[in-house]
C-alpha cells in the first residue's frame, strides 16, 4: 500500500512492524516459563521478548529517525540489528520492501529533520497474557506525536532518551491534552494477518503482507457499523483489586446502554475494533499512552469519537476529539480522568464518560 511505504513517519512505523512481527513469530515458538516474568501481578507478564523487540525498534527508530524521542513501556536500551543474531535476516527483510519516492500528497512535515521532533509510543506486545497464553489477540502498536516547535535556546530531543511509560513527556512539550497533536498510528497483529494504520486524517486496514509489499490493497475505514441495531462494547479489566472492583462496579451501569460485551485482552485491537465498526464503542480505566497510541489515532481517523484519558501527560488535560475525524462541538463532556473512550457516536461517548 503506497501511503505505508511513501510516508516518512508510517514508514519508519512499518519498519518497526516488519521487525515485532518477526520475533514475534520466533518468541511464540520458543516461549519457555524461563522468558516469562510478571510486573506487580501474577497475571501482569512480560517476557523477554518485549523486551527484545523495543531494543530493536527503539535501535530502528533511532537510526531512522534521530530527532524524535522514543517512550517505551519496558525501558528496554536499543539494539542496532547488526548486533543482533537475526540482525542479517530482519536487514534482508527490510531490504526486501520496494524502494519508492515519495509522491505527491504526503504531508509537508512529514519526516522532516530539525524542524520538528516527534514523540514515539511503542508497546511492543499488547496482550501479552494473550500472547503467552497462544491466544492470537496481541499485536505491535505505535503511535507518533508531533511536539512543538523547539524553543529558541533549548537543548533538542534526543532519541537516544530512555523514557517509559511512568515518564512524563509533557514537561518537555509543556502540553496537557492527551488528545492533541498525534500525528500517526499503526497496529500489527501477526496472529490475525492484520495491520491498521492512520495518517493525516485518513485510516486504512490491509493483510499483514502490506508491510513488505506496497502492491498490497488497502481498505479505507470511513465509520460504517456492522449492519446490526444490536449494540456491542468492548473493555478490559485491571490488575489490581481496587481497580477491578471499581471496574466491575460500573459494569452493570454501562450493559444498560450496550446488548453484549467483548473482552480481547489487548486495548490497541479493541479499538481498531472500534475503528472498523466491529464494536460500537471501548472504553477502559487506566490505560497507559503506549496502550492507545496507535490504536485511538486509527480509531479517530476511522471518524470515531476518541477521548483518551485526561491525566496521560499530567493533570489538567481534556478536550473530545481532535483533528477532522472527531468534531469537538458542543459542550465538553464531564468523565473520570483514569477512562479512555472511543465510539461511534457522541452520546455514547458521553455515557461512557460518565458511567465507565
Amino acid at each position: 500500500m503506497a501511503a505505508l511505504h511513501d510516508d516518512p513517519l508510517l514508514d519508519a512505523a512499518r519498519q518497526s512492524a516488519v521487525i515485532a512481527v518477526h520475533r514475534m513469530r520466533h518468541w511464540s515458538r520458543e516461549l519457555t516459563a524461563a522468558a516469562v516474568d510478571s510486573k506487580d501481578g501474577r497475571n501482569n507478564l512480560v517476557t523477554l521478548a518485549d523486551a527484545e523487540i523495543e531494543a530493536l525498534v527503539r535501535g530502528r527508530l533511532l537510526r531512522l529517525r534521530p530527532e524524535d524521542v522514543v517512550v517505551g513501556e519496558e525501558n528496554s536500551a536499543s539494539v542496532r540489528l547488526e548486533d543482533h543474531e537475526s540482525g542479517g535476516e530482519l536487514t534482508a527483510l527490510l531490504a526486501g520492501a520496494f524502494e519508492r519516492a515519495p509522491e505527491s500528497g504526503v504531508p509537508e512535515d512529514a519526516g522532516a529533520v530539525g524542524a520538528r521532533t516527534h514523540e514515539w509510543h511503542v508497546d511492543p506486545i499488547d496482550g501479552t497474557v494473550n500472547f503467552v497464553r497462544g491466544i492470537e489477540h496481541y499485536c505491535f502498536s505505535a503511535g507518533v506525536r508531533a511536539l512543538p516547535e523547539a524553543v529558541p535556546g533549548a537543548a533538542p530531543a534526543s532519541g537516544a532518551a530512555l523514557l517509559t511509560g511512568a515518564d512524563q513527556p509533557a514537561a518537555a512539550d509543556g502540553a496537557a491534552d492527551a488528545d492533541a497533536g498525534w500525528v500517526a498510528g499503526l497496529v500489527a497483529a501477526p496472529a490475525l494477518d492484520r495491520v491498521w494504520f492512520a495518517r493525516a486524517g485518513s485510516a486504512w486496514t490491509a493483510p499483514l503482507t502490506a508491510l513488505t509489499d506496497p502492491a498490497v490493497e488497502a481498505v479505507p475505514l470511513t465509520g460504517a457499523s456492522a449492519p446490526t441495531s444490536g449494540r456491542v462494547v468492548a473493555t478490559g479489566f485491571g490488575y489490581s483489586r481496587e481497580r477491578r472492583a471499581q471496574q466491575l462496579a460500573s459494569l452493570g451501569a454501562v450493559m444498560e446502554e450496550f446488548d453484549d460485551l467483548r473482552r480481547c485482552g489487548s486495548a490497541a485491537l479493541d479499538l481498531c475494533m472500534v475503528a472498523e465498526g466491529r464494536v460500537n464503542a471501548y472504553y477502559e480505566r487506566g490505560l497507559g499512552i503506549y496502550d492507545f497510541a496507535g490504536g485511538a489515532y486509527i480509531a479517530e481517523c476511522a471518524g470515531r469519537w476518541v477521548r483518551r484519558r485526561p491525566d496521560a501527560f499530567g493533570a489538567g488535560a481534556g478536550g473530545v476529539g481532535g483533528g477532522s475525524a472527531s468534531p469537538a462541538s458542543g459542550a465538553e463532556p464531564v468523565g473520570a480522568p483514569e477512562l479512555t473512550v472511543a465510539a461511534d457516536s457522541r452520546e455514547r461517548l458521553e455515557f461512557l464518560l460518565r458511567t465507565g
